[in-house]
């Protein structure tokens, strides 16, 4: 994993970014007629990188020059999710991740365990075959802490300025504007304007509210994103991202600790997903709706309940 320097974005940086996301050009249909037709035979939800799960490729997909939101409560598994996601595009394109609440070498070992598909540690030929294979194609941010806005525009930028189509920002409340609504905003419009004017998608990660009755069996919706409203207006594609944990503790109960299910809690691990990938909203793409997806052992997230992960084949030119 490459590390990349950072410089802070400038207020005229800033400026110029909000600029591109707010520009408005008044023309004719006649002006934009090759765009028009071009648009009919590439429609736009045909367009972008698909997902790691075949299932979920007719469904949505990640474009350039937009910003898609990964929400969920603590704890449910965004940053293994973002994870693999940037694990599969690394192949196509190179791709940065900036998470701020961990280490980067604590990131890195999801990823090389999503990598090898294996509960078993990886081997140190693995790791370092790994290493080789994702220079040039998979960049870091090696910090962790909260961060000034500018600065994590900054990242951004220098993501994109070593080649990165897809940039992951680990999250949102960690770029220093929590409980500044307006500021949240501005920060959003200007991820939107950076996002089109370096050609490249940004994923942002970010938390929703836990309510008190319900705790973390509450699956999240749009309404309970924490902060501004304009989050998710301002977002081309908002994912909600949700961890079982009554079924993940139901097989702990049986595989650790040896105690019987009764009926309806084995009937309940058999027929209900680990995870869920839910698309609350698509603004180029007409699907809304859940994605399932079932844990393994090595933290991948697979589209099938028993189905086999699959590992990471090396070309190193060796």
């Amino acid at each position: 994993m490459n590390r990349i320097d950072v410089q802070e974005f400038s207020r005229e940086d800033l400026q110029k970014a909000m600029a591109e996301a707010s520009e408005e050009r008044i023309t004719s249909f006649a002006d934009i007629n090759e765009r028009i037709i071009d648009r009919l035979n590439n429609p736009r939800h045909e367009a972008g990188f698909t997902l790691p799960w075949g299932k979920a490729a007719p469904l949505v997909r990640l474009r350039e020059k937009e910003v898609s939101l990964f929400a969920g409560l603590a704890g449910h598994r965004k940053t293994t999710l973002c994870s693999q996601i940037l694990l599969f595009l690394m192949t196509q394109t190179k791709v940065g991740i900036a998470s701020f609440e961990m280490d980067l070498e604590d990131l890195a070992e999801i990823m090389v365990y999503q990598a090898a598909g294996s509960g078993v540690r990886p081997s140190d030929k693995f790791i370092t075959d790994f290493n080789n294979f994702s220079d040039q194609r998979l960049f870091g941010f090696d910090y962790r802490g909260t961060v000034p806005p500018l600065m994590a525009l900054g990242i951004v930028r220098a993501f994109a300025e070593a080649g990165c189509k897809v940039v992951c920002l680990d999250s949102l409340m960690m770029c220093g504007i929590n409980n500044d609504l307006d500021a949240e905003r501005e920060f959003v419009v200007a991820l939107t304007g950076l996002a089109r004017m370096l050609d490249i998608h940004i994923m942002l990660v970010h938390h929703a509210l836990e309510k008190r009755n319900e705790g973390e069996h509450q699956i999240p919706q749009r309404h309970t994103i924490r902060g501004n409203g304009a989050i998710v207006d301002l977002s081309s594609t908002v994912f909600l991202v949700w961890f079982n944990k009554k079924k993940s503790n139901l097989i702990a109960q049986r595989d650790m600790y040896g105690e019987a299910l009764t009926i309806e809690e084995q009937e309940y691990v058999d027929t209900h997903a680990c995870q869920k990938l839910i698309v609350a909203k698509q603004r180029y793409g007409s699907f809304e709706g859940t994605i399932n997806l079932y844990s393994h052992p090595s933290r991948q997230m697979l589209s099938a309940r028993g189905q086999r992960s699959v590992a990471m084949e090396f070309d190193n030119g060796d």
